[in-house]
């Protein structure tokens, strides 16, 4: 595998820009940094890349889109500004800018707009989070054929032309969260499945792992309940209410998309915590205090901030001329419970 600057950084410890100030060089980098950094060249046996080397002194610019639906307040919008910012800070030595574009989430046709715009704006390539529709898929055909590379995050277009995809392998990540769920659940109790939208590829990918892992531990999909609620507290609170009137012997709710406070508030409100069990995705600060007080039993990570990070970077070693060394960058999925965040 090809040896970037990027991975010379990782392994020594420092930023690009500081690989990126040895290699050229520069002042300002302490004598045992240098050492270090060049010692880890060596042991990589990296050889510069003198186009990016000659782009870092050239003042030829590059401009870059991030499209992504407007994230929620909270952990997920913070995580992912964290992946843009590092990103950023890292390349600022390179001539790259940014162009930031969000768009009200389940909005694909401010999505295609927003997608459109950047690109006659002048962006060279585009990180993209959107649905797997097919009107997105063919956003992508025409991009390619303009020469506009994309990389794809957090959510997939399954059979879009893009050069590679940064976020969590969902189906994995369901299939992790069923197995969990197993151990919950006997053949005759019910289930409550919500996530967010079945156009959304990341959560529908949760789900169809969940209920594929329960089937082969004898749970039949025929015993859950599965509903979409687009993120929407007040949706997820009736749909939890539905579906504990309907099905007295609920036992587990698996909440594949963000509403997890809605649901725990029910459960709590019912008198029902400890008694029909939570499992959900990811551990911002609402997740990690339902954890503690035991009204979530479990949750799966991800890493948000490094699928734009990781996505941005693709794209700019993808201007380089310089393709991804594999289709998808998965992040990893720990389980966490009270004892473990």
């Amino acid at each position: 595998m090809r040896t970037t600057i990027k991975m010379i950084a990782e392994r020594a410890g420092v930023s690009i820009g500081t690989v990126d100030r040895v290699l050229h060089d520069r002042p300002y980098v302490k004598v045992e940094v240098r050492e270090r950094v060049l010692r880890v060249m060596e042991e990589l046996d990296y050889h510069p890349n003198r186009m990016a080397s000659a782009l870092a002194t050239s003042g030829t610019p590059r401009k870059l889109a991030l499209v992504q639906p407007e994230w929620e307040e909270g952990f997920v919008r913070d995580e992912m500004d964290a992946g843009t910012a590092r990103f950023l800070e890292e390349y600022r030595d390179y001539n790259v800018s940014l162009d930031i574009r969000n768009y009200p989430s389940g909005d694909e046709a401010e999505c295609l707009r927003l997608l459109n715009e950047a690109v006659e704006n002048g962006a060279q390539a585009v990180a993209l989070c959107a649905s797997g529709t097919e009107e997105i898929r063919r956003a992508l055909e025409r991009l390619s054929e303009r020469g506009v590379p994309v990389a794809t995050f957090n959510s997939d277009v399954p059979g879009g032309r893009r050069i590679c995809y940064v976020g969590e392998d969902g189906h994995r990540a369901g299939r992790v969260a069923g197995e969990i769920a197993s151990c919950f659940l006997s053949r005759g109790d019910a289930f409550l499945v919500i996530y967010a939208d079945p156009k959304y590829t990341a959560h529908k990918a949760r789900v169809d792992g969940f209920l594929e892992r329960l089937a082969e531990r004898g749970i039949p999909e025929e015993n859950g309940v599965i509903a979409a609620t687009h993120r929407d507290y007040r949706k997820t609170a009736e749909t939890v209410e539905g579906a504990l009137a309907a099905h007295p012997n609920l036992r587990m709710v698996y909440m594949a998309n963000p509403s997890v406070p809605a649901c725990a508030e029910v459960l709590r409100s019912r008198g029902l915590t400890g008694k029909v069990h939570i499992l959900s995705h990811d551990c911002g600060p609402e997740i990690q205090e339902l954890l503690k007080s035991g009204e979530v039993d479990f949750t799966i990570g991800q890493d948000l901030a490094y699928q734009p990070y990781q996505a941005l970077s693709v794209l700019f070693e993808a201007l380089m001329g310089q393709r991804p060394d594999r289709d998808t960058y998965v992040t990893a999925c720990p389980i966490l419970n009270s004892e473990s965040i």
